[in-house]
C-alpha cells in the first residue's frame, strides 16, 4: 500500500489535516502545518521527509482552526497501538512485538491489525468503516488501553487512547537510524476494515466510560491556574518521596500490606492512584499482592472512583497516622506529593498564535526553543527551574507563567548589544520587544523594560537571571545579528524588507527589533483603517486629469524598485504659483501605501540635516518633502547634489573625535512642492545651473480641486487620506520579492520605452529612472489589485514632461559670447571704458599730451579695460576667476573656450594706460570683442563735465 491509499484508510473524514515534522540534527527546527486536502498532505509529507524530516501525521481530522489539541479533533478513523522496540524497550526486537500482538488479538478476539514496520518499532491499526467522532472514539480507546494493561500487553499507554496522536506515515523515513529506514506496510494486501460497533462490543462495550479528568485544586489566580495546568501527579515519586521518609505513611502501608489492607484503605490508595499520570500501572502495584486480586475487579473499582481522597478521609479510615505527619494541614491530599511540572514537548512547543506586534501579519505559527539548563517549558507554556531540594528531592518551581524568552541577539552600532525577547499573552497574542543588554544587567532598568511590556510580575530577580542565562546561552551558540538601522531593503538580493517592526519576507513576515535610529519611526508604520477603505481612497484620484497625481501615487510604489536601478535618487518637483492646489493632500495621499502620511512627510519647519537623516533612515521608502519655497538657492543646490549621493554627510560624533556612523546608501524616489521652480530659484546662485536641472523633474500643476461642489468631497477625501493608511506596501513588497525576475524584466522593457519615446540619454538618467519606476509600478498595482489607474494616460503624460525638462535643459546652453557678455555687463561700472592711444610723450610740452579723456572709470574696482575704438578688452585673470566661482562655472574650461574659440592670449598691461592712475603693468587676457552696448539702463560715472 503506498502513502497515498495508506491515508486514504487512516484519515477517512471531511475537514483538515495536520503534518507534523521534527529535524533530528536540530531539536529546534520543527514545523506544524495544515491542510485541506489529502493530496496536499501527501505533496508536504514527500517534500519534508526528502528535506531529512521525521514526518508525523494527525490521525485525527480537524476543524477549522489551526490546531491539533483534543477539543479540534472532528473524527478518527482508527484504533491503533504503537509498539516501542529495542535492547532498553518493551520489546526487544520487533518479531517480538510481533508475536505478543498476536497472543494479544487471539485473546482478546480482535480482529488482525494492519501492521506498519515504523523503522524501530511496530504501528498496529484497525481501520474502521467509517469514520466517528471523538466522543465515541475516546472512551473505546480507553478501554483499548485497559484491555492491554489487564493482559500484561506493553503498548505504549499514551499513544493508545490519544485522540491528538501523531504517527509515521508510510512512504516516509525514520531519520533517527543511520541510514535513515523506510516507514512500510508489512502486509501487502489491502487492510480489512472493522466496524466500530463490532469493535466496541470486543473490547467490552458495556462498560465503556470516559476517561476521569485528572484532579486539580482550585486556581485562584492566573499563575496558579497555569502552573496547574502544566501539573501532573506520579505515583511512583509519591512512593520514592514516602520511603525516603518525606512522603504519605498511609500510602506506605498500603503499598506494604496489602494482604491486610481494608476495602476502605484499598479504596483510598486507588484514589491516588487512578489520578496519576502512570495510573495503569500504579493501580495494579497496589493490588496485585492481594490474595483475591484481580484486574477486571480492580479496574472496576478504579472506574467507580470520582476524585483523590483528602488527608482526612485517610485518618477517618485509619486514625493516629496523619496528625504525625510532617505534611498535616499543609497540604489537602497525599496526590500533591507527587506533583510534577510537565515538561513540554517538541510537539507542544510548536504553537499557533495571533502576533501583537505585527500589525500584517495572520495567525503565526512559533516554534519555542528549548529553554537553558536548569530551566524548561510547561507542557502548557511558563517558565520553570529544576534544582535538587536539600532533602535530595527534586524541586520545581514556576519562574513565570506565561512564555517568555530571549530570540537572538542584535548589535546596535551606538547602543551596543540588545536581545530580542518573545512574550506569549493568553489574551494578547505574541508580542516581540528588544531590550539593551544595559538593561538586563541593571535590576532597576529590568524591571521598567519588562513592566512596559506586560510582563506583571512584583519579584523580577529570578526572571532576570533567567534572561541573563539566555544571553549567555546564546553568546556561546550563535554571533549577534546587526540590528537593521534603515528601513526597506535588507540583504544583497532583496530578500527582505524593513518596513517597521516587520521583517517582511515573500512567504512570511518576521519581528525586526528596533535600532537606535529607527524606534522612534515604528508608531508610524502601524496600519490604520482597512485596505479596501484604502483603495476606495486611492480609486478619488483615478479621473480624467488627474495623471500627475496617478504618478505621484506610483512614484511612491516605485521607490522600492530604485534598488534596481543604478542611480541612487530620482528627485520630482511639483510647483505651483499659488498655495492650496492639493500639492500636499497628493503627497500624503501617496505616503499612505507605507504609513501615517504625517509622519513620514518633511514640513518647511524641518532642518536640511534632519532631511537628509530622515533620507538615511528611510534608505529604500520615499522621501518626500513639502514647501522648499523657502530655501536659499545654494541649499537647492546642495539639495539636488546630495539626492543623486546616496548618502547624507559625514559628521563626527557629539561625544567623541570619530566620525558618526552613516547607514548604506539609500536609493529611492524623492518628490517636493513648492510655490517656485527649483531650478529657476537655483539659477539665482549660480549661472545656468543644468547638473541640477538633469537631477531633478519638474512639472507645473493646476488646481487639483477646482469648485465648492469638488471641495466638499476633497475634504471628506483628505479625512479618508489621514484614516487609511499601511496596508499596500507590505503587499506591493511582497509581490516583487516572489516575482522578482519577472519584475525586472518589465523595469526594463518600460525604461527602455521610455527612454525612446523621450528621446533621453545618459544623462537623463535620472529622470529616466524614475520615470520608469513610477510606471511600472503602476502596471504591477493593476496587476495585483492594489490600484485601477490605467497605465498608458501616465505614461504618456510623463514623456510630456520629460520633454519639456529636456528642451530646458538644453536651452540652459550658453555660447563662450555669451557668458563674457554676462560678465562684462555685470562688471559695467567696473570696467575702464576709454580709447587707445599712441604714447605721444615729447611731442608737446604741456605735461597733457599723454592723458586720454576715459568714457568712463571703475567705480570700486578695476576689473577690466575696454579699448573702445580698437573693440579690445583686457580681463584681469583673477577677477574673472572669483566671478566664475560665484557662478558656478568652470574657470579653466571657460579660460580655454577663450583662447581656442575668441583668440584670447596673455599679455603684459598697463590697465590704467592714459589716465591720472600709475599702475604698473601686469599679465592680463587680451582678445576682441564688441561689446554689446545695450545696457542703457547702467549707470555709469562719465568724467565729462
Amino acid at each position: 500500500m503506498d502513502t497515498k491509499a495508506f491515508l486514504q484508510k487512516a484519515l477517512r473524514g471531511e475537514g483538515r489535516y495536520c503534518i507534523f515534522a521534527a529535524n533530528s540534527g536540530d531539536k529546534d527546527d520543527r514545523i506544524q502545518n495544515y491542510y485541506e486536502s489529502l493530496d496536499e498532505l501527501q505533496q508536504a509529507a514527500y517534500e519534508l521527509d526528502v528535506k531529512g524530516y521525521d514526518v508525523y501525521f494527525a490521525l485525527g481530522v480537524l476543524g477549522e482552526k489551526n490546531n491539533r489539541k483534543v477539543d479540534n479533533i472532528k473524527q478518527l478513523s482508527s484504533f491503533f497501538l504503537d509498539l516501542d522496540c529495542g535492547p532498553s524497550k518493551d520489546f526487544p526486537t520487533q518479531s517480538d512485538a510481533l508475536d505478543e500482538l498476536k497472543a494479544f488479538c487471539k485473546t482478546t478476539k480482535l480482529p488482525k491489525p494492519y501492521l506498519v514496520d515504523s523503522g524501530r518499532g511496530i504501528h498496529a491499526y484497525w481501520f474502521l468503516t467509517e469514520p466517528v467522532g471523538k466522543e465515541d472514539w475516546i472512551p473505546a480507546a480507553e478501554r483499548l488501553k485497559s484491555l492491554c494493561t489487564e493482559h500484561g500487553f506493553a503498548a505504549d499507554p499514551a499513544v493508545t487512547a490519544d485522540a491528538a496522536r501523531v504517527l509515521r506515515p508510510i512512504g516516509t523515513h525514520n531519520h533517527k537510524t543511520n541510514p535513515p529506514t523506510r516507514v512500510a506496510g508489512l502486509i501487502p494486501a489491502p487492510p480489512t476494515l472493522v466496524d466500530f460497533d463490532e469493535f466496541y462490543e470486543l473490547l467490552g462495550g458495556k462498560d465503556l466510560v470516559f476517561p476521569p479528568k485528572k484532579y486539580m485544586p482550585a486556581a485562584p489566580n492566573a499563575m496558579m491556574q497555569s502552573l496547574m495546568g502544566n501539573t501532573e501527579s506520579s505515583f511512583r515519586q509519591i512512593l520514592e518521596k514516602t520511603y525516603n521518609g518525606n512522603g504519605c505513611e498511609q500510602l506506605r502501608l498500603i503499598y506494604a500490606e496489602q494482604e491486610e489492607c481494608t476495602e476502605p484503605m484499598w479504596r483510598a490508595g486507588l484514589s491516588i492512584a487512578k489520578f496519576c499520570s502512570d495510573s495503569d500501572k500504579a493501580i495494579h502495584k497496589l493490588s496485585e499482592r492481594h490474595p483475591n486480586y484481580s484486574i477486571a475487579e480492580t479496574v472496576e473499582k478504579v472506574n467507580l472512583i470520582k476524585g483523590p481522597y483528602l488527608c482526612n478521609k485517610f485518618d477517618e479510615f485509619n486514625p493516629k497516622i496523619c496528625k504525625k505527619c510532617k505534611h498535616w494541614k499543609k497540604i489537602k491530599s497525599p496526590i500533591t506529593l507527587g506533583n510534577v511540572i510537565v515538561e513540554a514537548t517538541e510537539e507542544d512547543n510548536v504553537v499557533e498564535a495571533p502576533s501583537a506586534t505585527l500589525a500584517s501579519a495572520d495567525v503565526q505559527t512559533y516554534t519555542i526553543p528549548t529553554y537553558p539548563r536548569p530551566y524548561f517549558r510547561g507542557a502548557n507554556g511558563g517558565v520553570y527551574m529544576r534544582s535538587a531540594g536539600a532533602d535530595g528531592d527534586i524541586d520545581e518551581k514556576v519562574i513565570y507563567h506565561n512564555d517568555i524568552y530571549v530570540v537572538k541577539r542584535v548589535r546596535d552600532a551606538e547602543i551596543g548589544e540588545a536581545v530580542v525577547m518573545r512574550l506569549h499573552l493568553p489574551k494578547d497574542g505574541v508580542s516581540e520587544f528588544t531590550i539593551p543588554l544595559t538593561a538586563v544587567t541593571s535590576r532597576e532598568e529590568f524591571r521598567k523594560s519588562m513592566s512596559m511590556r506586560g510582563v506583571a510580575i512584583r519579584q523580577m530577580d529570578e526572571i532576570m537571571q533567567y534572561t541573563t542565562t539566555w544571553v549567555n546561552e546564546l553568546q556561546a551558540r550563535e554571533t549577534a545579528d546587526e540590528a537593521h538601522r534603515q528601513f526597506g531593503w535588507a540583504g544583497d538580493n532583496m530578500e527582505a524588507f524593513i518596513l517597521g517592526n516587520q521583517k517582511i519576507y515573500k512567504d512570511r513576515v518576521e519581528f525586526n527589533p528596533p535600532a537606535s535610529t529607527t524606534m522612534a519611526m515604528f508608531p508610524a508604520f502601524e496600519p490604520k483603517g482597512s485596505l479596501d477603505d484604502w483603495k476606495d481612497m486611492a480609486e478619488f484620484l483615478n479621473k480624467e486629469g488627474q495623471e500627475p497625481y496617478q504618478y505621484v501615487m506610483g512614484a511612491s510604489f516605485g521607490s522600492a524598485l530604485m534598488e534596481l536601478m543604478p542611480v541612487a535618487c530620482s528627485a520630482l518637483h511639483i510647483h505651483s504659483k499659488d498655495s492650496g492646489l492639493g500639492k500636499t493632500t497628493a503627497l500624503e495621499a501617496a505616503l499612505t501605501v507605507w504609513g501615517d502620511p504625517k509622519e513620514l512627510l518633511l514640513y518647511k519647519e524641518d532642518t536640511y540635516n534632519t532631511k537628509m537623516n530622515r533620507g538615511e533612515v528611510y534608505h529604500s521608502l520615499p522621501l518626500f518633502l513639502d514647501e522648499l519655497t523657502n530655501l536659499a538657492p545654494k541649499e537647492l543646490s546642495d539639495l539636488a547634489y546630495q539626492y543623486v549621493s546616496g548618502r547624507q554627510r559625514r559628521r563626527l560624533t557629539s561625544s567623541a573625535n570619530q566620525e558618526r556612523a552613516n547607514g548604506s546608501p539609500w536609493s529611492f524616489t524623492s518628490i517636493s512642492t513648492g510655490n517656485v521652480s527649483l531650478i529657476e530659484k537655483i539659477a539665482l546662485y549660480k549661472d545656468a545651473p543644468k547638473a541640477e536641472a538633469q537631477r531633478i523633474l519638474e512639472f507645473k500643476v493646476d488646481r487639483l480641486f477646482k469648485d465648492a461642489a469638488s471641495k466638499l468631497l476633497t475634504d471628506e477625501w483628505t479625512r479618508e487620506v489621514h484614516n487609511n493608511y499601511g496596508h499596500a506596501g507590505a503587499i506591493f513588497v511582497k509581490y516583487v520579492m516572489a516575482n522578482l525576475d519577472t519584475v525586472t524584466d518589465l523595469l526594463r522593457s518600460i525604461q527602455q520605452r521610455i527612454d525612446r519615446e523621450a528621446g533621453l540619454t545618459s544623462e537623463n538618467r535620472f529622470w529616466s529612472a524614475g520615470a520608469a519606476c513610477a510606471i511600472t509600478s503602476l502596471i504591477l498595482c493593476e496587476q495585483i489589485g492594489l490600484l485601477s489607474y490605467s497605465p498608458k494616460p501616465v505614461l504618456r503624460w510623463i514623456i510630456r514632461v520629460l520633454k519639456l525638462n529636456k528642451n530646458t535643459v538644453h536651452d540652459m546652453h550658453e555660447s563662450v559670447e555669451q557668458t563674457l557678455n554676462d560678465y562684462v555687463h555685470e562688471n559695467w561700472n567696473n570696467i575702464l571704458w576709454i580709447r587707445s592711444t599712441e604714447d605721444r610723450r615729447g611731442k608737446a610740452d604741456t605735461g597733457l599730451d599723454e592723458l586720454v579723456i576715459p568714457d568712463a572709470t571703475p567705480r570700486s574696482g578695476l576689473v577690466a579695460r575696454y579699448e573702445t575704438d580698437l573693440k579690445k578688452l583686457y580681463l584681469v585673470p583673477k577677477s574673472l576667476k572669483a566671478w566664475c566661482g560665484k557662478q558656478q562655472i568652470n574657470y579653466a574650461s571657460f579660460l580655454e573656450d577663450l583662447k581656442t574659440k575668441m583668440g584670447a592670449k596673455r599679455v603684459q598691461k598697463r590697465l590704467s594706460k592714459g589716465t591720472h592712475m600709475k599702475l604698473s603693468q601686469q599679465s592680463v587676457l587680451e582678445l576682441e570683442f564688441d561689446v554689446d552696448d545695450s545696457n542703457e539702463d547702467t549707470e555709469v560715472e562719465s568724467t565729462d563735465e
